[in-house]
């Protein structure tokens, strides 16, 4: 069961905020020409067997792509509300495991064992896979995780991360979250919520015994392309937009 543990001013802004808060959608000039969406943060062009479009229905603002069940959202306008580094798991949970429980008093955790995979030079891909124990009894008031019937390895999501070597204290890198600054080499020096972003892969079921299970071949193509297109986006600095330069 989850420790209630955190401080109230906490939760009431997680309640008050929800789970992400973003900047405003105005602020960033999302656009699609063709099978290409740009905003001024990012621009990125979907394979053919992907769709892609601007996903502005919810809090999430960004290009949203589909393949089948599967969903990569690039959320460019998700910014983390908790001030602490890397951010909580909770703030992005509706990206990678749409049916987690939020519960606002809780240490949110992600479900299920995470295994990091290199995608890039300066982004990781991580897995999370669930294997319900045979054994516990299953408690949906209490238990942290919603699980799946079956005693099967399945997928439950996964998201994109910095790689990061930590060599300099206060660079700011890693997390839940991705920077701006950071990935185009400005080395931030200090938390900015505006150049922040969330790309995250999942999948659309409410049914648990209805996700992929590992070594599903369906599956790992789309890992495979998910991190494909991830590696593809192109990341706009942010002081040629402050400049008044047009960026690409």
């Amino acid at each position: 069961m989850r420790a209630k543990s955190q401080p109230l001013k906490l939760a009431l802004f997680h309640l008050v905020c929800g789970a992400i808060c973003t900047i405003g959608a105005q602020e960033l000039h999302m656009r699609m020409i063709g099978h290409t969406y740009a905003d001024d943060k990012i621009s990125v062009a979907a394979p053919a067997t992907w769709t892609i479009a601007i996903d502005d229905a919810g809090i999430h603002r960004g290009a949203i792509l589909r393949k089948g069940k599967y969903i990569l959202r690039l959320c460019t306008s998700c910014t983390q509300v908790s001030g602490i580094t890397g951010g909580r798991f909770g703030e992005i949970s509706g990206l990678v495991q749409p049916w987690y429980r939020v519960d606002p008093l809780a240490n949110e955790a992600p479900c299920g064992q995470q295994r990091s995979i290199r995608i890039s030079e300066q982004l990781n891909r991580i897995d999370f896979w669930f294997r319900r124990d045979p054994a516990h009894t299953y408690d949906e008031d209490a238990d942290d995780c919603r699980q799946p019937k079956t005693t099967a390895t399945v997928w439950y999501g996964s998201y994109f991360e910095e790689n990061c070597s930590f060599a300099a204290a206060a660079e700011d890198c890693g997390g839940y979250f991705l920077h701006l600054n950071w990935l185009t080499r400005q080395q931030a020096r200090m938390l900015d919520p505006s150049d922040e972003m969330a790309f995250a892969l999942a999948y659309d079921e409410t049914d648990l015994d209805q996700l992929p299970h590992k070594g599903d071949l369906d599956l790992n193509r789309v890992l495979i392309e998910a991190a494909n297109i991830v590696r593809s986006v192109h990341f706009k600095d942010l002081r040629v937009k402050a400049a008044g330069t047009p960026s690409p």
